[in-house]
């Protein structure tokens, strides 16, 4: 489509200057076919991350820890789904003071009752380097390398 479109450009100019009128469209054309597809993988990014930011703030239940990105730090005490707002408390249990905050103006937040889970790679990692170490505790490291440079030095027979 688009040689057509410059082979028709060429064959459409006046005089000598036929061929430089093709090229002229094709740099305009290409960085605008780039363009649009960089716009189009870009805002597929964004959506996913606006998709995540909802059900972020539609997860939030009274009990959660609540930081705004007004930097207000409070308990969540009741949400309104219908009208996309939470109250958050704050100060002291003597002095609390109650805010209304639309979902919007969540930061982040931390779920309460969510246990903290460790990888198990980190686990695995630990148990692996504790071992090591009661190894070299014990002295079998030290054993298994002294083997290990034995069978390195010992001839080896060529038949």
């Amino acid at each position: 489509m688009i040689f057509n479109l410059l082979s028709s450009v060429e064959s459409s100019g006046n005089g000598g200057a036929q061929g430089s009128g093709g090229w002229i469209w094709l740099i305009i054309l290409i960085p605008l076919v780039l363009m649009m597809v960089y716009n189009h993988f870009s805002g597929k990014k964004r959506r996913e991350a606006e998709e995540k930011e909802r059900e972020k703030r539609n997860a939030i239940k009274p009990g959660f820890k609540v930081t705004t990105i007004g930097g207000i730090i409070g308990t969540v005490v009741a949400v309104d789904d219908d009208a996309n707002t939470f109250v958050l408390e704050t100060g002291t249990e003597e002095n609390s003071c109650y805010m209304k905050f639309d979902k919007v103006a969540i930061y982040s937040s931390e779920d309460p009752n969510a246990k903290a889970e460790e990888p198990e790679e980190e686990i695995d990692d630990i148990v692996e380097e504790s071992e090591i170490a009661d190894d070299i505790a014990n002295g079998e490291e030290e054993v298994e390398v002294a083997e290990a440079e034995e069978e390195a030095e010992a001839p080896v027979d060529e038949e």
